[in-house]
């Protein structure tokens, strides 16, 4: 058993296929099929059950997987560190982030980020803080961006921003932006929200108990860009922060206010079990600095940095 054919094996065990593992890793879907072989017959088990549109784990490569992913995490952060000596960050990185994020911090970041490091193969996530949560306690990702809404086993926190939450409406129910409304504001209409159990979801469902107010929903759904165009279409209002939504403010597609008294905060997670390599040490430098410099700049409206001056 050698480190390349547990590379093999994980990749092919994520993507449920031989064929789409060997276009990710770039080989030969021969030569990826005789290393899973040669792992079998050291093994002396089979690790896949093959049919023909794909293939799934047996009970031995479920206790494979489960066994390889942290090792071969751990393994990946040496290798890190000790090519970190060269004051050079490189390597592989994996990062999860918000579809919320996308256009406020996202995009430019990863920009920046490929500017300035290009020995590091950067691999970005987008998915809903539960999926973000559940990879990084696996260790498959380096960090994420998630709603801290409760503790969490195996990872540590660092927290990054308090944000605002927003009541978004089509372009002519006028909503101002530097004119709050009560939560309640919210009972007057249809609303569009992000599907149970995402974390945005929870912290607006919880603020509704709380008050004891009703909630009418008429939709829901993951993508925020869905979400916006509906509530643009007048189908119905919706709930998200304002670095969703500052683009469709800023093109006029919509209208919105902050809800008073209704925050969450934006932490950076990452799993306890071993330390940030230099390439997400960089990474998250890069997001703080980022960060700041929207609330700074006052584009990010309704935030506030929580990373000590």
């Amino acid at each position: 058993m050698n480190l390349r054919q547990l590379e093999y094996f994980v990749e092919i065990a994520q993507l449920q296929s031989f064929t789409r593992a060997a276009e990710v890793l770039q080989v030969a879907q021969s030569a990826l099929s005789r290393q899973i072989r040669m792992l079998e017959d050291e093994l002396g088990a089979p690790l896949f059950h093959r049919f023909d549109r794909g293939v799934t784990l047996t009970e031995t490569g479920e206790l494979l997987r489960d066994r390889a992913r942290p090792l071969l995490a751990q393994l990946h952060g040496l290798r890190d560190e000790v090519t970190a000596l060269a004051g050079e960050p490189r390597g592989e990185l994996e990062i999860g982030v918000p579809p919320s994020m996308r256009e406020m911090i996202t995009v430019p970041l990863v920009d920046a980020y490929c500017r300035r490091h290009p020995a590091v193969r950067l691999h970005v996530h987008e998915g809903i803080s539960l999926d973000l949560a559940r990879l990084v306690q696996e260790a498959r990702l380096d960090c994420a961006v998630i709603v801290d809404l409760a503790p969490l086993a195996t990872v540590k926190t660092q927290p990054l921003v308090r944000e605002q939450l927003h009541l978004v409406g089509p372009r002519a129910a006028k909503l101002r932006i530097d004119e709050p409304v009560p939560l309640a504001a919210a009972t007057r209409h249809p609303l569009i929200l992000t599907t149970r159990p995402n974390s945005l979801r929870l912290v607006v469902e919880r603020a509704f108990a709380r008050e004891g107010l009703p909630l009418s929903l008429v939709a829901d759904s993951n993508s925020t860009q869905m979400m916006i165009d509906l509530a643009a279409r007048k189908l119905a209002y919706t709930i998200l922060p304002y670095c969703a939504i500052e683009e469709a403010l800023r093109r006029r597609r919509l209208s919105a206010a902050p809800i008073e008294d209704l925050f969450f905060e934006w932490v950076l997670v990452h799993p306890a079990s071993r330390a940030l390599s230099l390439a997400a040490e960089r990474y998250r430098d890069l997001l703080f600095e980022m960060a700041r410099e929207r609330i700074r700049s006052r584009a990010w409206i309704g935030a506030e940095l929580l990373e000590p001056a």
